[in-house]
């Protein structure tokens, strides 16, 4: 098992990196890096004095995502995305071992090492809680879906997971709201050191208005709400969101949309790449796994041609492969894949 993070190019949506690295495209860059849905919530017409003015409260914002979220309003916290909670959560509980994916989003590492704690690494939830019932851990983080593998997690294993640990379990389910799957938030009232973290960016497409949100049904939430600045998540950003977590019909349509741009997407790489890689789906993005060298060779590839999309490996070799398993990360096209579909035409001839 990998003792460091998986490596990663730098974040999605740096274009700045991309371009210095490529060149300028003879196209505008398509980028397919975040797994952001292309299609974002539409609100018109906010009014004058929601610019203007300071909020006064985020009640009706904490009651939308309460009912979005099928939680008690008590147990939500709105945060400035949900990055804020990964970077703040570490250093308000006791140090100790912290289990995290091997393979996952690295933000999460950078913030639990920060905060001090030691870090251990798993492959699989039952290696995980192989290690929670050897008490070999303090805290663990999960991500649901996992980014950028795609992977998902049945809950019945949280409970257990929960009765292990003296500390946090931490549910990340930034992308989980594309998928049919079942939230962790539907077990918090019985599991009080289960954490939860959503995202409005992802799903909703609102990722500049920086708004997330933070669930814990026992003492956490309040310690995170100290570290708050007054006015944290902007008025802009509780109006936008309380609309888009009320309107049920667009998020319908959304997830709609959602499913058959990632069925399109998986169609179109298993037809470009046929078996040589495997294709998974996190709903938001699909991400193609396979030798390193081949999908480097289409990660640059594509972006000489002006499409970026999001790189990792394991940081060390592995036995038999001298550069180790390689991950490549696409997020859904708005052009219906059309680019792209051109874009690999060239690479696999």
């Amino acid at each position: 098992m990998p003792n460091k993070f998986a490596c990663e190019l730098p974040h999605g949506g740096d274009l700045t990196y991309a371009s210095a690295v490529f060149g300028e495209p003879s196209e505008p860059w398509q980028d397919l890096s975040t797994g952001i849905s292309p299609w974002g919530y539409q609100s018109e017409n906010i009014p004058a004095h929601v610019w203007r003015d300071l909020p006064a409260s985020n009640t009706m914002l904490c009651r939308a995502a309460a009912e979005y979220y099928q939680s008690a309003p008590e147990f939500i916290v709105p945060v400035p995305g949900s990055q804020f909670a990964i970077s703040q959560l570490p250093q308000l509980v006791p140090c100790g071992c912290v289990a995290l994916p091997a393979i996952g989003y690295a933000e999460h590492g950078k913030a639990w090492q920060q905060a001090g704690h030691q870090i251990v690494f798993y492959s699989s939830v039952a290696q995980l809680c192989k290690l929670a019932e050897q008490g070999e851990l303090l805290h663990a983080v999960l991500i649901n879906p996992n980014n950028p593998t795609g992977d998902v997690y049945a809950l019945n294993s949280l409970e257990s997971l929960h009765g292990a640990l003296q500390g946090v379990v931490v549910v990340d389910e930034a992308f989980i709201d594309a998928l049919a799957l079942p939230s962790a938030v539907t077990l918090l009232p019985s599991l009080p050191r289960l954490c939860v973290l959503r995202s409005v960016g992802k799903f909703f497409g609102l990722a500049g208005v920086r708004l997330g949100f933070f669930l814990n049904g026992g003492a956490f939430s309040e310690p995170l709400r100290q570290t708050l600045q007054p006015w944290s998540v902007s008025h802009p950003a509780q109006w936008i969101g309380k609309r888009a977590l009320n309107d049920r019909a667009w998020q319908d349509a959304q997830r709609l949309r959602i499913h058959r741009a990632q069925q399109q997407l998986s169609t179109l790489l298993q037809r470009s790449l046929g078996d040589e890689c495997s294709v998974a789906s996190g709903g938001l993005f699909v991400t193609l796994r396979g030798p390193w060298h081949r999908l480097m060779f289409f990660y640059q590839g594509l972006a000489e041609q002006g499409i970026y999309t999001r790189w990792c490996h394991w940081p060390e070799p592995t036995a038999g492969n001298t550069k180790g398993d390689a991950w490549l990360r696409l997020g859904l096209p708005i052009d219906g894949g059309v680019r792209l579909a051109r874009a690999l035409k060239t690479l696999t001839l």
